[in-house]
């Protein structure tokens, strides 16, 4: 039988590997690597390393593509809106001066007195305070600024809207497409009337309004009362109609409404009870009326007076709150926010264009959260109603109509619609902390120590 040949050992004084063996050839590539300054086990965990940074990347622009192409869409309806934008902002400049002490264009005396001294302001005391900020960065008395503040808040927003859907509908990872497509198309809607809202307008009131609603649905979400309770406060202080978002506070447990309720109260004394203790007359700004545009869904509705009912506003909080209440029993809570906005844009008598921007948060709220399958129907609707028939007719009648259409088909399908069309949330509003995963294709959220009515504290 063959033998194998067996490896000679070196003797003492005798070269250990001879030039051209395999142990001299991997000691010249070992030293080779090290005239280089690297190892070889260096240089593979560096190939590692960019191996997974690119598979990171590419991960993250797999599931977030949709933000680059919003971004996007934003800049380019920033840069066509900025250069005529800002036309309101002469209300929050002057207002600030009246009620800081410096010179301004409305009636004296300001200070406290202002809102008696300007029945016609409906712009609330949080908002003047954020104004008095922002009109001191820049050179243009904080427009530039305001703009691009407000505009970013717009993409936070749908930032926020999706993971809240993510939150309260775990299942949603098994359709990410489906939730992305919704936040691209439903978000491109939105901006366009946020941006309108934010550079168009610069109604720094209405956009202050909008985000704390989001963030009081997201503080109930979350089991925090007292927070939700806060930010609709705040909302109401940013701008008086945000009353209508006090339904959301019936998706707090019954035995923390309490909490809710003296969050709210507090956050409205501390910013309207100093002007009502100092001048009476504050109460006037409440009765203020505007003329009734032949536009308006309040005409089309049959209103005919040639300026703002007396019972109109009370109404539209009213209206507000029993729509809210309706869908909170009928587990539709996803369309509190719309139907709330939904009240105000049917019975106003105004058509201002940020208006719409309240329609589209409720609208993209409910197509991410509120639809059987997330789908941007309502938001792609609303839009063309609100912002769409405006470019193809002017006819008086017809834009009336558009109005109160798009509010009465959304009001009537998301309270009365039959169930196959909508989420069902079952008894609770996000994942139980520490649950089960969710399982395949899951009809229900699983129950939550958020609506389990007095298991979670502020």
């Amino acid at each position: 039988m063959a033998r194998l040949p067996m490896a000679r050992l070196p003797m003492a004084g005798q070269p250990r590997d001879r030039p051209g063996s395999p142990v001299t050839e991997r000691s010249h590539r070992v030293t080779e690597h090290a005239a280089r300054g690297r190892h070889p086990v260096t240089g593979a965990r560096g190939l590692r390393a960019r191996l997974t940074r690119n598979w990171l990347t590419h991960n993250w622009l797999t599931r977030n593509w949709h933000w680059g192409l919003l971004s996007l869409w934003t800049v380019a309806w920033f840069i066509d809106m900025a250069p005529a934008g800002g036309i309101a902002w002469v209300f929050f400049r002057s207002g600030t001066a009246a009620l800081f002490g410096g010179p301004g264009s409305f009636q004296p005396p300001g200070g406290l007195h202002l809102y008696a001294s300007n029945p016609s302001l409906q712009i609330g005391p949080l908002s003047f305070a954020v104004a008095e900020v922002l009109r001191h960065l820049g050179p243009d008395s904080g427009i530039t600024v305001a703009e691009i503040l407000l505009t970013t808040a717009g993409i936070l927003l749908i930032a926020a809207i999706e993971d809240l859907a993510r939150t309260v509908r775990p299942e949603l990872r098994e359709h990410p497409r489906a939730l992305r497509l919704t936040v691209l198309f439903g978000g491109g809607a939105f901006m366009i009337a946020w941006v309108d809202l934010a550079v168009g307008y610069l109604h720094l009131d209405d956009g202050l309004a909008l985000i704390l609603a989001v963030l009081a649905l997201r503080a109930v979400v979350a089991g925090r009362p007292v927070l939700a309770g806060l930010c609709v406060g705040l909302a109401a202080d940013a701008k008086p109609w945000a009353l209508v978002f006090v339904s959301l506070l019936l998706l707090v447990p019954v035995r923390h409404m309490w909490r809710s309720a003296v969050a709210v109260l507090a956050a409205l004394a501390a910013a309207w009870l100093p002007f009502y203790l100092a001048d009476p007359g504050t109460m006037s700004a409440a009765h203020y009326t505007i003329r009734n545009l032949p536009t308006s869904a309040l005409r089309a509705l049959g209103v005919t007076t040639a300026r703002t009912p007396s019972w109109d506003r009370p109404a539209q909080v009213l209206l507000g709150w029993a729509l809210g209440a309706v869908a909170v029993w009928r587990r539709r809570w996803p369309a509190v926010i719309l139907l709330g906005v939904g009240a105000r844009i049917a019975l106003d008598p105004g058509v201002h264009g940020y208006y719409t921007a309240g329609i589209m948060v409720g609208a993209l709220i409910w197509d991410t959260i509120g639809a059987r399958r997330p789908w941007p129907v309502w938001s792609l609707l609303s839009i063309v109603a609100l912002a769409g028939v405006p470019v193809v007719t002017r006819d008086p009648q017809a834009l009336g109509d558009a109005r109160l259409a798009i509010v009465a088909a959304f009001t009537a399908v998301l309270l009365l619609g039959p169930s196959r069309w909508v989420w069902q949330s079952g008894p609770g509003l996000r994942p139980s902390p520490g649950g089960p995963e969710p399982g395949p294709a899951p009809r229900t959220a699983p129950a939550t120590a958020v609506d389990q009515r007095g298991d979670t504290g502020g």
